[in-house]
């Protein structure tokens, strides 16, 4: 069986409209979901982290990588795929990785749940699934191939008035 935890990136940055959006940080609330997810991820046994080069999603990824120790590599397709286009990426994964973490985006990241679940929760910003998939190697990951067993959803401290 092969792990999959699909993480969509911590709340991004609007303030500034000239920004284009591939490169939108994180704003406050964004950095401290990204911390949540790492500490809630602490432990885990995670072989690699392939996260979309958008700026918001390397900023999320970045402390989960750092707590994790393990390799992150990035997908231009991890952006804005449909999720025949992220089953691609995934079939395309070492055999040698038995989870990985996706670092991504809605749609793309429900879509991908549904496809692969027959169901998906709604991702809410820093929204962290667990697919168990019934497969020996990644390139036999097709739709209806995934169990999802956990969703987590950082909770914030109220911020001080």
């Amino acid at each position: 069986m092969k792990t999959l935890h699909l993480l969509r990136h911590a709340k991004s940055d609007w303030s500034d409209p000239a920004v284009a959006d591939h490169d939108r940080p994180l704003n406050r609330r964004g950095k401290r979901a990204r911390t949540i997810v790492a500490d809630h991820v602490a432990g885990w046994n995670v072989d690699r982290v392939v996260c979309s080069p958008a700026r918001r999603a390397r900023a999320t990824a970045k402390p989960v990588v750092k707590m994790l120790g393990c390799p992150v590599s990035y997908e231009n397709v991890l952006y804005d795929a449909a999720p025949e286009r992220l089953l691609d990426v995934i079939r395309a994964l070492s055999d040698r990785d038995e989870t990985v973490i996706l670092v991504g985006h809605n749609p793309s990241l429900e879509e991908l749940t549904a496809t692969l679940c027959g169901h998906s929760p709604p991702y809410p910003t820093a929204g962290l699934a667990t697919v168990n998939l019934s497969i020996k190697r990644w390139d036999e990951a097709t739709s209806g191939s995934g169990t999802l067993t956990a969703f987590f959803t950082p909770t914030l401290p109220r911020a001080k008035s």
